[in-house]
């Protein structure tokens, strides 16, 4: 399954879904039809039941520049004068968040794959993704800080629970930029890869691990993780009874178990799709 959008084209292949951003020409800076288009894809993905993992890289030797300047021209919520009008950037941009928001909120892990440069809401959007794989050449950079603004759709809010507070706290004030060796160094990213090519190779051969395990422990682990984030030892440890009550399911462990014995391929039941709320 392949299919295009303004600012990005998806793949999917062997239940694992494949987001690459695909402005190159414009550093695959992120539009209005970005912000429309992302998150009602992500939500397809998630309500179908069938994915298992995705992958977002880019083409192109940039990443993501940012957001398009036009939308900073051509919205008038950027420009407004009164409170009425503040009122429609405080929703603007609610909707923006969540529109990254949901990749922390799927049923699948997330894999950000970085060549180039990564900034601004670029930034903001990795931030939200599970891990990160990168080549030498990424860099990361909270650029709303170089134009004048605070960031505003994540990073600010993600990234000191990512790498050490101090650096986080470095890196708003500053604007600085973060290189591929360092961003490693601290554990934002995972693993170096030398090439794009390797890069996207090693993000598929991980989401295939991801993608042979059972999708309902992928889930729950996830779930777990993020709640552990903003919640502390006992409140988590709590939700974890809770969670596990609901999900523990012994015929999985056991075909894990078997498939280990024989070294064949487990498989294991997708996830229901959601359709509450769909229209017929």
């Amino acid at each position: 399954m392949n299919q295009n959008y303004e600012c990005f084209q998806l793949s999917i292949q062997a239940q694992i879904a494949h987001i690459q951003l695909s402005r190159p020409e414009k550093a695959n800076s992120l539009n209005l039809s970005f912000w429309r288009e992302f998150p009602q894809v992500i939500q397809q993905l998630h309500k179908s039941g069938q994915i298992r993992a995705l992958i977002i890289s880019a083409q192109g030797k940039v990443f993501c520049g940012g957001l398009d300047l036009s939308m900073f021209s051509n919205q008038a919520e950027f420009h407004a004068q009164n409170a009425v009008a503040r009122e429609s950037i405080m929703q603007s941009l609610a909707l923006m968040q969540d529109a990254l928001t949901c990749l922390e909120k799927v049923r699948f892990p997330v894999i950000a794959a970085v060549h180039g440069s990564c900034v601004g809401a670029g930034f903001d959007l990795i931030a939200a993704c599970d891990f990160c794989f990168v080549t030498p050449q990424a860099k990361f950079r909270i650029e709303e800080t170089n134009i004048g603004m605070m960031a505003d759709i994540g990073v600010l809010q993600r990234i000191p629970h990512q790498i050490p507070f101090n650096l986080a706290r470095y890196l708003a004030f500053t604007g600085d930029t973060l290189l591929a060796e360092d961003a490693y160094r601290l554990g934002l990213a995972v693993k170096i890869l030398e090439t794009p090519e390797a890069l996207l190779e090693h993000s598929f051969s991980i989401a295939k691990n991801i993608a042979v395990k059972p999708p309902v422990a992928m889930q729950g682990i996830k779930r777990s993780l993020l709640y552990s984030r903003d919640h502390n030892v006992a409140q988590a440890l709590d939700h974890t009874v809770m969670l596990q009550s609901a999900i523990l399911n012994g015929q999985d462990i056991l075909t894990m178990v078997q498939s280990r014995m024989s070294k064949a391929s487990p498989q294991f039941e997708n996830l229901h799709p959601i359709q509450f709320a769909e229209t017929q």
